[in-house]
């Protein structure tokens, strides 16, 4: 017996026979969309929802996150809204050079609570109305009719 790998050693001892004439299952007829002819390996648990492309709606509760089926487009538009609030409050105070009377507070102030609600959705709070309704359930989603969506729609 040799361990050095020599051709002399018995094929059966390794198994190197099988993997050579190996008659497993073939995958489809390769094309130009998937020129290996490969298929992905299928199991019998089914993904969570929500956790892949094509699970349907994850449980979201009351994240607001979960509204948008594309994380980038969330991020731009809850930033965007976020930022319109700061040069709101920023133009309010360059224009009240001569002092900020009550009503430029109290608009200053709600404005501030408005950009913080917003900007806790972006770090993931919910909304607290959903929550205290137990949060949505991805059997609550109503599907959409059509395309279906946008880019990573489920």
């Amino acid at each position: 017996m040799s361990l050095s790998g020599s051709a002399a050693e018995d094929f059966n001892k390794t198994n190197d026979a099988g993997l050579m004439h190996d008659e497993g299952i073939k995958g489809p007829e390769p094309t130009a969309e998937n020129p290996a002819g490969v298929y992905p390996q299928v199991g019998s648990v089914s993904a969570e929802p929500g956790s892949m492309p094509g699970t349907g709606a994850p449980d979201h509760h009351g994240d607001v996150r979960g509204v948008f089926g594309n994380p980038q487009m969330f991020n731009d538009t809850f930033g965007t809204l976020s930022s319109a609030f700061t040069d709101a409050i920023n133009k309010i105070q360059d224009e009240s050079g001569s002092g900020l009377g009550s009503v430029a507070k109290a608009l200053i102030h709600k404005l501030e609570t408005m950009r913080d609600e917003i900007d806790g959705w972006r770090t993931g709070q919910g909304l607290p109305e959903v929550e205290a309704q137990g949060g949505e359930r991805n059997e609550s989603v109503e599907r959409a009719e059509g395309d279906g969506g946008g880019l990573y729609a489920d």
